[in-house]
């Protein structure tokens, strides 16, 4: 399971942090570097670049016990914070699992004495989050930088802002633009639900805001439209997100959104995330997601340094590695102004010979305007009744008493129903 880290706020001051480095450190530190006052920043500094060990430990100390609590504290507060998942303290794949609803069957004592002990397997979906971000950031704390911070205690608030906001925001950037990279992704390769809206102006701010509402009520009964898999699910309100674009979020009065969603201002403020764009997606204003839905874990988070005697630096390294991904089983919605129509859903492949008893893994792509969603039903039939069976992930298995010497597999549009694609099967003995 993640670990979420707790959020830790340093609100000490220059002396402080000195004494509580010192009060932690070696008896050698302890008893060359004094007990830090306002008055004796200066003195501190000439003690300690006297002694190179004590440079190494006080360094050492900054990083690790306070760089490194600050880090960990700002970690979740890029504007998608909420959505992360926490640290993955072994292995570097998360496997995600769905158990859909159980079928029902029709009351019959007459089949009772033959069916009673007859196994029903569970319709388990799984999906493998892996780790795919390694990459490490780092800094340079010079002898001279290190002298300058004892100057005064300014400097050492200095100092410490230098290793922090080196290492962390860049870190914490990188991670808002490759989270929002994944609400791009997601739209091009159709794992989205996309609901049309006009191009947002202050005239039409409230018609928006009634087909979001719309989707936002539909999200609470059990449907399988509004995610990539396919699956039976639903979300509460509690748990819905709405991921808004500023320029978006300026044409709609929040107190309106909030009302719509039948919430108080203070309450609807938890729901709502604002982010600056949608990167390429030029036409999208608005995303409403499951909480669950992004699947991001840190994986490692740590900081190793070295010391240069030739060039008189340390260079210290945040080490960040992460995963990246998104849940198919939770609901997803977006709000484009683009047009959005499923022209075709071919099928592959179109055709095939299979024999009784075996498998064949059949794949749909459909295609159309306005990031068309990919998923589909999948049914089998012949011009008699079959016996053969299709997954909802398109695994054709034949029976080995399939009545039928030919197969018609026809993948249907979830969001259009109306368009669909067959392959023809023909069976084997």
């Amino acid at each position: 399971m993640p670990n979420i880290p707790k959020s830790v706020s340093l609100n000490a001051s220059p002396i402080s942090v000195l004494n509580t480095i010192r009060a932690n450190a070696s008896s050698t530190y302890q008893e060359r570097i004094p007990v830090a006052t306002q008055d004796n920043i200066r003195e501190i500094g000439n003690a300690m670049m006297q002694y190179q060990a004590t440079q190494n430990e006080f360094l050492d100390a900054l990083v690790n016990r306070i760089a490194r609590v600050l880090i960990t504290s700002k970690s979740y507060e890029n504007p998608l914070k909420r959505f992360k998942k926490g640290l993955l303290e072994y292995g570097e794949t998360v496997e995600e699992t769905f158990v859909n609803i159980a079928k029902a069957f029709q009351f019959d004592p007459a089949v009772a004495e033959t069916d009673v002990f007859k196994r029903e397997i569970p319709d388990v979906d799984a999906v493998f989050h892996k780790m795919n971000y390694q990459n490490f950031y780092k800094t340079t704390i010079s002898n001279e930088m290190l002298r300058q911070a004892f100057l005064s205690a300014q400097g050492i608030n200095d100092l410490i802002a230098k290793i922090v906001d080196s290492l962390y925001t860049g870190s914490e950037f990188d991670e808002f633009l490759i989270m929002k990279q994944l609400i791009v992704d997601a739209a091009n390769e159709g794992k989205f639900y996309p609901v049309n809206v006009p191009a947002p102006t202050a005239a039409n701010a409230t018609e928006i805001v009634t087909t979001i509402k719309g989707i936002s009520n539909a999200l609470e009964f059990m449907s399988p439209k509004y995610n990539a898999m396919g699956v039976l699910t639903y979300t509460k309100k509690p748990q819905q997100v709405l991921i808004l674009n500023a320029q978006f979020d300026a044409v709609i009065d929040v107190n309106v959104l909030a009302s719509a969603f039948n919430m108080e201002k203070a309450e609807f403020i938890g729901m709502r995330v604002l982010v600056d764009d949608f990167g390429s997606l030029t036409n999208v204003v608005a995303a409403l997601v499951d909480e669950s839905w992004f699947m991001v874990f840190d994986n490692f988070v740590g900081f190793t340094e070295i010391y240069n005697a030739q060039g008189l630096y340390w260079n210290y390294f945040h080490h960040v590695w992460k995963t990246f991904s998104t849940s198919p089983f939770s609901n997803a919605i977006l709000f484009t102004s683009d047009s959005i129509a499923v022209t075709n859903v071919p099928v592959a492949p179109n055709s095939a010979t299979v024999t009784k008893g075996q498998s064949l893994q059949l794949s749909a792509s459909v295609t159309g305007t306005g990031y068309p969603p990919q998923g589909v039903t999948w049914t089998v039939s012949g011009t008699s009744a079959t016996t053969s069976a299709i997954t909802s992930d398109g695994l054709l298995t034949v029976a080995a008493d399939e009545p039928n010497t030919s197969l018609t597999v026809k993948a249907t549009s979830i969001y259009t129903n109306s368009v669909s694609g067959t392959a023809t099967i023909t069976v084997t003995d």
